[in-house]
């Protein structure tokens, strides 16, 4: 990274700490009772918090009680176990709060606008690198939820540090011991993303075929085998294949853990019965049919929709990638949502920003067709929306969890090499 990269930490640092603090004094002197709780959960925006949290503060007090073994017996998501460890820390001196979360979702936070720095530059230069790791770290939804209880700062930095290991794979050469350490981190990042959110697998499994078709294709245009980086595959897809049934993907007590039909069964977990493609639809059938009951059904999308065969949903594809993309739509930006107004103003704001995002990614997809390493972050990132279009009813949840194709996107947006040069040749 730059010489410079420190000082850029230490300020994104600070403005993430300064937001927390900010929202929690807000909550503790309850000025906005509406919109946060006593312990700086965001009640309009990050309403699950409050059920990790509850969940992180029980892990404590099972600790405590129990001992470590009560504590890794009890069932819970891993970022709420993780949560508990920095309750147990710092709970003590400000209790079981957003600010004792703070020093693990800073990490997270910085975590994330590193990846995507590397991201950047690996793919098309510095400048980029910096300029997209900058709009991811004041993206305004994306900042405020980054202070909360939630999976997601743990689920996006691992699968964009899994990204960025493939885009070396697509990019690079290894020699046999560095392919054994990268491909080692590989493995690791795709366990981690697995018991973190493993709802979101799919995506997973997609960047690893896409990686494996663009370094097939690369072998082949240059005619030789690249054995450091088969080796990463050969890591990864092993982790991808092994991992799912033999470690499961952590969830709140009660809630039937995902599971994946492209895996290597072992005998507690035998084969599935049904092909792939059946559990598969039924798979996003269950998904979508549980936003039944979600809370905030207001900026519902399609509920009426369900999926009983593959037809349908080969049917629903055009449609799914118009809400992947796009939702929510214009019209709901300015309609009072669940949790009101000032919520839904933002988020219009945000998505029609990623509106000219798109275009400025469009253009960087033509100017860039040859670049394997940019083709892999595009696909994924659109595969990855489509398929939430396809199983997320709620706009609200979507915006959510369509954090990590927005970041991608806004790599491939932030190369502004060809609109300064086209400016740089009119002025001329």
């Amino acid at each position: 990274m730059p010489t410079s990269a420190g000082r850029y930490l230490l300020l994104a640092s600070a403005l993430h700490v300064a937001l927390a603090i900010t929202i929690f004094l807000l909550a503790h002197f309850r000025v906005l009772p509406n919109t946060f709780d006593q312990n700086g959960i965001g009640l309009t925006f990050a309403i699950d918090s409050t059920t990790y949290q509850r969940v992180a503060s029980d892990l404590v007090d099972e600790w405590r009680n129990n001992g470590f073994t009560g504590w890794m017996k009890a069932q819970a998501p891993l970022h709420s176990r993780l949560y508990s460890v920095s309750f147990a820390i710092f709970g003590k001196l400000v209790g079981h709060n957003i600010l004792a979360a703070e020093p693990l979702n800073l990490f997270y936070y910085l975590s994330i606008l590193t990846c995507v720095y590397f991201l950047g530059r690996e793919v098309f230069n510095a400048q980029t690198g910096f300029i997209a790791a900058t709009i991811v770290a004041l993206w305004p939804s994306f900042l405020f939820t980054s202070t909360q209880l939630m999976r997601d700062p743990l689920a996006i930095a691992c699968l964009l540090a899994l990204m960025f290991v493939l885009v070396l794979v697509v990019g690079r050469e290894f020699r046999w011991p560095s392919g054994m350490l990268i491909g080692v981190l590989g493995a690791l990042l795709a366990t981690l993303f697995w018991l973190a959110r493993g709802n979101m697998w799919n995506v997973v499994l997609v960047a690893i075929a896409i990686t494996l078709a663009l370094l097939v294709s690369r072998m082949i245009c240059e005619k030789r085998f690249i054995s450091g980086n088969a080796i990463v595959m050969i890591l990864v897809i092993a982790a991808a294949l092994i991992v799912p049934p033999r470690l499961e993907s952590t969830t709140l007590p009660g809630t039937v853990p995902p599971q994946t039909p492209l895996a290597i069964p072992t005998g507690s977990h035998p084969p599935m019965r049904e092909n792939a493609w059946t559990t598969e639809l039924k798979q996003i059938s269950t998904r979508r049919a549980g936003f039944r009951f979600y809370n905030a059904r207001a900026s519902d999308i399609d509920p009426e929709v369900q999926f009983h065969s593959m037809g349908e949903i080969v049917h629903f594809i055009p449609r799914a990638f118009v809400i992947g993309f796009f939702a929510p739509f214009p019209r709901m930006w300015v309609q009072r949502g669940s949790f009101g107004l000032a919520v839904r103003v933002v988020s219009g704001l945000e998505t029609l920003a990623m509106y000219f995002l798109y275009v400025a990614a469009g253009f960087r997809v033509w100017r860039e067709r040859r670049n394997r390493k940019m083709w892999l972050l595009f696909l994924v990132a659109t595969i990855g929306m489509l398929a939430l279009g396809l199983v997320v009813v709620n706009a609200g949840a979507l915006f959510r969890l369509r954090y990590a194709c927005w970041i991608l996107m806004i790599v491939l947006a932030a190369d502004f090499r060809g609109f300064t040069e086209r400016s740089g040749s009119q002025s001329r």
